[in-house]
């Protein structure tokens, strides 16, 4: 599983890679075209980010010689609705819980770019993403957790079981289902789960070996196509 590249955090949309994401996404498919034979599939789910990651990183893969298949977008990976969860639920949320209010006063106080601002939207993202696992956000714009994790499952075992045992897949996605995943093949709960995917890295690597009735976690979150520590990135 891959995530998406860097996508535009803090600008009108989100759902817009930077051109440093652009660059994370054409890295990653020079590399896979050394390291890997071309995989019998590539999905992506249905954003811009991870569509344009996948297209993106088999452009690179193609260029370095490699033929890899054109993305096939699959609904069932697509993000956990953070951006839904901060911006339309935020309010009702705050209304009612004083420890989230205070937190998102603090966020919106601080300096937009620094690193005071990211500290602070970090805690209050992450105390949003606590409740919300916790069932207490109703709202019509933001799927509950529940069937977040049984969507992603779902799209897990549909891969499986149409890819035979020794065929190499690749899933461009997000940190949300990334985290679903890693929680399966590990036997975590689902809130441990769900924290793994607050620090997942943009176009970092997750690898899965599974056959019928198993799963195995062989590397998580993995960046061996970047190599300056600029181009590492969380948001």
């Amino acid at each position: 599983m891959i995530r998406h590249g860097q996508a535009s955090l803090g600008a009108a949309d989100y759902d817009v890679l930077s051109p440093l994401g652009e660059q994370q996404a054409d890295a990653l498919g020079r590399y896979l075209a050394r390291m890997i034979d071309p995989p019998q599939a590539i999905y992506a789910g249905p954003r811009k980010r991870q569509r344009d990651t996948a297209a993106l990183l088999v452009a690179g893969a193609r260029q370095a010689g490699a033929e890899f298949p054109a993305p096939i977008e699959l609904f069932e990976f697509d993000e956990y609705p953070a951006i839904a969860l901060m911006k339309d639920a935020m309010p009702s949320l705050c209304d009612r819980d004083p420890e989230l209010a205070a937190l998102a006063t603090t966020w919106m106080a601080a300096e937009r770019g620094t690193p005071g601002h990211q500290r602070a939207f970090e805690l209050v993202f992450q105390a949003a993403m606590r409740r919300w696992h916790a069932g207490e956000v109703e709202h019509p714009a933001v799927e509950p957790f529940r069937e977040f994790q049984a969507r992603v499952a779902r799209g897990l075992e549909r891969v499986m079981q149409e890819h035979p045992r020794r065929s190499t897949v690749l899933v461009v996605s997000s940190a949300g289902p990334v985290g679903v995943v890693t929680a399966l093949a590990l036997g975590l709960d689902t809130w441990a789960g769900l924290k793994t995917s607050f620090i997942v890295h943009n176009a970092s690597l997750t690898e899965l070996a599974y056959r019928p009735g198993e799963m195995q976690l062989r590397v998580f979150n993995a960046l061996p196509h970047i190599h300056e520590r600029a181009h590492v990135t969380l948001r």
